[in-house]
C-alpha cells in the first residue's frame, strides 16, 4: 500500500505538503463554486414556486406542505449514520491510495441501507393507519384533514426509497468531488420545481405536491448514482458479492456515534417547524417556514464551501498534514462568521419585501414578526461557527463527544423550545435553537475542537 503523502522524487516534504494543500483547496473551491451555482438555481426555482404554492394551497395546507417537506432531513437518522462513517473510511483510503476497502465499504453500506429501508417501511406501514395525524400536525380544516393521511404515506414511501441512495452524496464528498453530485441535484431541483408548477396547474392536491417535492431529491440521487457507478467510478458498483458483514458491523459501530450526533441536528433544526405546528397550528407554519427557508439560504451557501472540508481534513490527517488542517479551519471560521453576519443583516433589511413576494396566503401582506426574524438571524450566525467546528471534528474522526452531547443538546432544545414557545410564541422556538447551539456546540464542542486541532508551527 503506497501512501499519498509520499513526496515525488527529488521533492522536499514541505513542498509536497504545500502542493497537496493547494490541491485540496482547489477541490474545495471547485465544489463550493459548483454547489453555489447549483443551489442558486435550485433555491431560485424553489423560492419562485413558493408564491404559487402558498396562493394555491391556502395558509393551513401551505404550512402543512412546508412541514411535510422538512421530513427529508430525517434521512440521516434512518441510515443509522452509516453514510457519514463511509465518508471517513473513503477519505482515509484516498489518503492512503487504498482501492480495495472502498469497494467492500460501499457495497456493505448500500445493502445494509436497503435492509434498513425495508424494515422502516414495514414498521411505518403498521403504525400509519393507527396514528391520529390531524392531531399531531394540529390541522383543523376539512380539506387539510382529508389530504393529510395520504400525504404522510407519500413521505414514508419517499424516505424509504431515498435511504439506499443517500450514500451517493457521501461517496462524492469523500472523494472531494461533491461538485458532480451538486450538478445532478440542481437538475433534479429544477425538474421538481417544474413538476410542482404542473401539479398545481393540473389541480393536484397536497399528496401530489408532497410527492413532487420529495421525489426531486430521489431523482437527483438516481442521476448522480448513474454518473458515479457507470462512468465516474464503476469499480465501486455495490455488488451483493462484495458485501461484508464484518465491514457492515464496523461501519455501523462507527456510524452509531454519527447517528447520535444527527439526532441532535434533527431535534434542533427539523423539529422546530413541527413544534410550531403543534403549539400554534399548521397555519402558523406558513410564516415560520417561509422565514426559515429565507435564512437557511445563508447556511446553504456557507455549507457549499465548508462541507467539502470534511473529507479534505480526513485526507490531510491521513497524509500527516496537520498544519494545513489548522490553518484552513481558522480561515473557514473567520470567513463563515463574516458571511453569516453580513447576509443576515441584508435579509433583515429586505424581509418585508421578501415576505410580500413569497407569501400569498392572505389577501393583504403581513408585517414581519421581527422577534422571530432576529431569532433566526442570531441562530444562523451561531450555526455558521458550529458548522465549522462540526466539520473539523468529523474530519478528524473525533465524534465521541458529539455522540454523547448531541442527544442531550437535542433534548434540551426540545424542552426549551416548548417552554419558550408557550411563553413568547414562535420566536421562542427559534431562540431555543440559538441558545442550545451556543451552549453545546460553541462552548463544549468548540473546546473539544481547540484541543484536537493540530498545532501550527510558531503558534502556542
Amino acid at each position: 500500500m503506497v501512501r499519498a503523502s509520499m513526496p515525488e522524487e527529488g521533492e522536499f516534504p514541505g513542498v509536497a505538503s504545500e502542493r497537496r494543500g493547494r490541491r485540496r483547496i482547489a477541490r474545495v473551491g471547485l465544489t463550493g463554486l459548483t454547489t453555489l451555482l447549483a443551489r442558486g438555481l435550485t433555491l431560485g426555482a424553489g423560492l419562485a414556486t413558493l408564491p404559487l404554492a402558498s396562493g394555491y394551497l391556502g395558509e393551513e395546507r401551505y404550512g402543512l406542505w412546508l412541514t411535510l417537506g422538512s421530513f427529508i432531513g430525517w434521512i440521516g437518522i434512518l441510515d443509522l449514520g452509516m453514510s457519514n462513517s463511509l465518508v471517513n473510511v473513503l477519505a482515509t483510503a484516498e489518503g492512503r491510495q487504498d482501492r480495495e476497502r472502498p469497494v467492500i465499504a460501499v457495497s456493505s453500506v448500500f445493502w445494509s441501507s436497503c435492509l434498513i429501508a425495508g424494515l422502516f417501511f414495514v414498521v411505518a406501514m403498521v403504525l400509519w393507519p393507527l396514528v391520529d395525524w390531524a392531531s399531531i400536525f394540529n390541522v383543523h380544516s376539512a380539506e387539510a384533514r382529508q389530504e393529510l393521511r395520504l400525504s404522510v404515506l407519500v413521505v414514508i414511501v419517499c424516505l424509504a426509497l431515498r435511504l439506499p441512495t443517500a450514500m451517493i452524496g457521501a461517496i462524492y464528498q469523500a472523494g472531494q468531488e461533491g461538485y458532480f453530485h451538486q450538478v445532478w441535484s440542481s437538475l433534479a431541483g429544477l425538474l421538481g420545481a417544474l413538476g410542482l408548477v404542473v401539479a398545481i396547474w393540473s389541480g393536484g392536491g397536497l399528496p401530489v405536491l408532497s410527492a413532487v417535492t420529495l421525489g426531486g431529491f430521489i431523482l437527483g440521487d438516481i442521476f448522480a448514482g448513474i454518473h458515479l457507478f457507470v462512468w465516474r467510478r464503476p469499480w465501486l458498483w455495490p455488488s451483493p458479492t462484495a458485501f461484508c458483514r464484518r465491514e457492515a458491523s464496523s461501519l455501523l459501530r462507527q456510524g452509531s456515534q454519527f447517528w447520535l450526533a444527527q439526532i441532535s441536528a434533527v431535534l434542533m433544526f427539523q423539529i422546530g417547524i413541527l413544534i410550531t405546528a403543534r403549539l400554534f397550528g399548521a397555519a402558523e407554519v406558513a410564516g415560520y417556514g417561509t422565514m426559515l427557508r429565507l435564512f437557511a439560504i445563508i447556511g446553504s451557501i456557507q455549507t457549499a464551501f465548508v462541507a467539502p472540508l470534511w473529507a479534505a481534513y480526513g485526507e490531510a490527517i491521513a497524509s500527516e498534514d496537520g498544519r494545513w488542517v489548522a490553518s484552513t479551519f481558522r480561515r473557514s471560521l473567520r470567513l463563515s462568521l463574516a458571511w453569516s453576519i453580513v447576509a443576515s443583516l441584508v435579509i433583515l433589511v429586505a424581509l418585508p419585501l421578501l415576505l410580500q413576494l413569497l407569501m400569498r396566503t392572505r389577501p393583504h401582506p403581513q408585517s414581519p414578526d421581527w422577534s422571530l426574524a432576529i431569532a433566526f438571524a442570531v441562530t444562523e450566525v451561531i450555526n455558521s461557527a458550529a458548522r465549522c467546528i462540526a466539520t473539523l471534528l468529523n474530519g478528524l474522526g473525533a465524534i465521541r463527544l458529539q455522540a454523547l452531547c448531541g442527544p442531550l443538546a437535542g433534548i434540551f432544545n426540545l424542552g426549551l423550545a416548548l417552554l419558550l414557545g408557550k411563553a413568547i410564541g414562535p420566536a421562542g422556538v427559534a431562540w431555543a435553537t440559538a441558545i442550545s447551539l451556543g451552549l453545546f456546540w460553541i462552548v463544549l464542542m468548540g473546546r473539544e475542537a481547540s484541543h484536537r486541532l493540530p498545532v501550527e508551527p510558531g503558534r502556542c
